[in-house]
C-alpha cells in the first residue's frame, strides 16, 4: 500500500495497494497538481520550453546543477554493494525534476507550483531475492530543491551532494544520504569517481530522434568507488562497492513513435564501461536513434550507433502485479570491439510500480559474463503502458 503524509505532501511506498487517508483526500487538489508530474506529460509541448540542440556546450561544476529552462531532468545513481559477510545488494537513487510552468517566474504565492520533484529509492537484496522500493513527491520548495550551479539535490531528508577536491580530499566525492524506515533500509554512502566525467553522444548532446530537439544533455560518471553503511532492518552493515551516475535534462526528448527503452550500464572487469540504450516502437522494434558509449580504460569515450551493437533477449519474466512481460536476460555484442556479453538479472522481480509518478518499470542489477566478466544495471520502460509523449 501507499501511505500519504498530507502535511508533507509525501508518498512512501510500503506495500502494494494504495490507501488514502481522509486528510490526504482533502488535499487532493495539491496532490493532483503534483501528480501531473508524469501523467500530464502527454499534454501538448509548451512552445517556450528550451530544447537541447547540437550547439550544446556543457561546463562543470555548474552543469551538475538544475536547468529549470528545460522541462525534464533527473539525477540518478545505481550500484552494487557488498557487506562484511559477502552479502550482495543493488541500489538505486533517482530524483526527477519536472517543470510545470515554462518561462521565468515572478514572485507570487508560495503555493504556486512551478516544478515538482519525485524520488525513487530502491534496495535489491540478492540473497533474499527481493526488491524494496520507496518513493516521494513534492512541489519545489525548501524541502525539494536542486542548486542551479552545483550537484546539490534534496528531497526532504534524501540528499545527493558533490564535494570538490580539497586539502582534505585529493578528489571530488559525492555523498548520498537516503532511507525509508517504513521499508527498513537507510543508506549513508560516499562515492568517489575513478574516471573522468563522460559526455555521451556529441559533447553531451544525446539524440533520441530525427528532430534535432529530440535529445537530452547526458553525462555520466561510469565508475565510482563506494564506501559507507547500509542500515537494514535495524542492523547497520559496512558496505563497499561500485556505482554509476547519470544526469540528463531536456524537453520533448523522445521522438514520435518511441514507446519505451531498454537501457544498460555495464562495468567490465577489464577496466572498460559500456552504456547502451535501445528505443522501441509499439511493435517492439528498435529505433534508429538507439545508441551507446564504450568507455576505454583511460576514460576515452567511444560513441556507438545502433549498427555498432546487437541486443537480443534470451528470457522473459511476467510481473504478478501488472501482468507486464519484461526481457529477463540478454546477449549484447559489439563485434568491432570483440565483445560478446551475456547479461543476467541477479533478482527476477525488480519491477517498480510507482503511485506518485503513475508508471511501472523494471530496474535491477545484472551479472555480466561472456568474453569479459563484469556487473551492471538495466532499466526497462514502456512494457506496462507507453511512455510516448511523457519525456
Amino acid at each position: 500500500m501507499s501511505r500519504i503524509d498530507p502535511s508533507a505532501e509525501r508518498v512512501t511506498t510500503v506495500g502494494r495497494a494504495p490507501l488514502l487517508s481522509t486528510r490526504a483526500r482533502a488535499r487532493a487538489l495539491i496532490r493532483g497538481a503534483l501528480c501531473a508530474f508524469l501523467p500530464a506529460l502527454a499534454a501538448p509541448q509548451a512552445p517556450d520550453w528550451k530544447r537541447v540542440g547540437p550547439e550544446l556546450e556543457l561546463a562543470f561544476p555548474a552543469d551538475h546543477g538544475a536547468h529549470p529552462e528545460f522541462e525534464t531532468e533527473w539525477w540518478y545513481l545505481t550500484g552494487h554493494l557488498e557487506d562484511e559477510a559477502g552479502a550482495r545488494f543493488g541500489f538505486q537513487f533517482t530524483v526527477f525534476r519536472r517543470g510545470l510552468e515554462p518561462g521565468p517566474h515572478e514572485a507570487g504565492s508560495a503555493l504556486r507550483a512551478t516544478a515538482a520533484y519525485a524520488g525513487h529509492l530502491v534496495l535489491t537484496d540478492v540473497a533474499r531475492g527481493e526488491t524494496r522500493f520507496a518513493e516521494r513527491l513534492r512541489r519545489a520548495s525548501p524541502l525539494a530543491r536542486a542548486a542551479k550551479d552545483e550537484l546539490d539535490v534534496h528531497l526532504e531528508d534524501w540528499s545527493l551532494v558533490r564535494a570538490p577536491a580539497s586539502a582534505l580530499s585529493s578528489s571530488e566525492t559525492l555523498a548520498l544520504a537516503a532511507g525509508d524506515p517504513a521499508r527498513g533500509f537507510v543508506y549513508s554512502l560516499r562515492l568517489t569517481p575513478e574516471k573522468p566525467l563522460v559526455l555521451h553522444g556529441e559533447r553531451g548532446y544525446s539524440r533520441k530522434g530525427a528532430d534535432p530537439g529530440n535529445a537530452s544533455a547526458y553525462v555520466s560518471w561510469t565508475r565510482l568507488a563506494v564506501a559507507g553503511t547500509l542500515r537494514l532492518d535495524g542492523v547497520e552493515r559496512t558496505v563497499t562497492g561500485s556505482a554509476w551516475y547519470d544526469h540528463e535534462f531536456g524537453s520533448a526528448v523522445l521522438a514520435d513513435g518511441a514507446v519505451g527503452w531498454d537501457w544498460f550500464s555495464l562495468q567490465l572487469a577489464d577496466g572498460r564501461e559500456l552504456m547502451a540504450f535501445v528505443l522501441r516502437d509499439a511493435a517492439g522494434a528498435p529505433l534508429k536513434a538507439s545508441a551507446g558509449t564504450l568507455v576505454e580504460r583511460d576514460g576515452t569515450p567511444r560513441p556507438l550507433a545502433r549498427a555498432d551493437f546487437r541486443l537480443s533477449a534470451t528470457a522473459r519474466w511476467t510481473s504478478p502485479r501488472t501482468d507486464a512481460t519484461y526481457p529477463a536476460g540478454w546477449t549484447l555484442a559489439l563485434p568491432a570491439h570483440g565483445l560478446e556479453l551475456t547479461l543476467t538479472p541477479l533478482v527476477p522481480d525488480c519491477e517498480l510500480v510507482g503511485s506518485a509518478m503513475g508508471v511501472a518499470y523494471w530496474e535491477g542489477p545484472l551479472d555480466v559474463g561472456g568474453t569479459v566478466a563484469g556487473r551492471g544495471y538495466a532499466e526497462l520502460t514502456g512494457y506496462h503502458g507507453s511512455l510516448a509523449g511523457r519525456f
